[in-house]
């Protein structure tokens, strides 16, 4: 049985930009790209960020996740309906990986970008890592080491034999002790401790 390809709209950036990234996405096989209307949506938005333009979103239905493709980014202008941040300077491999991943309902975010997300913090955080990693148990961290990978409950879960349940407990757990609200935040912080 054929997998259902992903259907993936552009937008933002520059018309070349965006027919260049078009045929790019073309050739990753199980990405389909179409045009952004109301008739067909699509399962992925690709929005080019470019630093000269504010990011003006279309209005998008629940079920499309929004992916940034960016080089340089303030962190606090992104939409929050946003699933992925992705850098320019990583690979098209990445990009198809990254494009899948969000389509899962898993949320990217490029190991640079998380860098200098950490790196726009408080200055505090840099001190945050090694006392985490101390407080966690072993089994936290090796959870903490996947969601630092970009994996998701039911990945973490498989990767560890583990129930998808005990894997949310001890992500409950590995919130609390990091003082973070959101899967988002704990990867940023499981990515700088790596």
């Amino acid at each position: 049985m054929k997998q259902q390809e992903i259907t993936v709209s552009l937008g933002g950036g520059y018309p070349l930009d965006r027919a260049g990234l078009a045929n790019l996405v073309e050739s990753f096989p199980g990405l389909m790209v179409i045009p952004f209307d109301a008739k067909m949506l699509p399962r992925v938005l690709l929005w080019i960020v470019d630093n000269n333009q504010p990011i003006d979103l279309p209005p998008v239905q629940e079920n499309t996740v929004v992916m940034l493709l960016l080089e340089d980014f303030d962190f606090q202008s992104y939409p929050e309906n946003t699933s992925g941040l992705f850098s320019k300077e990583e690979s098209a491999s990445a990009l198809a990986a990254a494009i899948r991943q969000v389509a899962r309902g898993e949320q990217y975010i490029s190991p640079s970008l998380a860098l200098a997300y950490l790196k726009s913090q408080q200055p505090q955080s840099r001190e945050r890592p090694n006392s985490i990693m101390e407080a966690l148990s072993d089994r936290e961290k090796e959870v903490f080491e996947l969601l630092a990978q970009g994996l998701g409950n039911k990945a973490i879960a498989a990767r560890l034999y583990l129930s998808v349940r005990t894997v949310e407990g001890h992500l409950a757990s590995i919130y609390a002790k990091l003082g973070v609200h959101s899967r988002t935040e704990a990867m940023l912080v499981a990515i700088e401790s790596r």
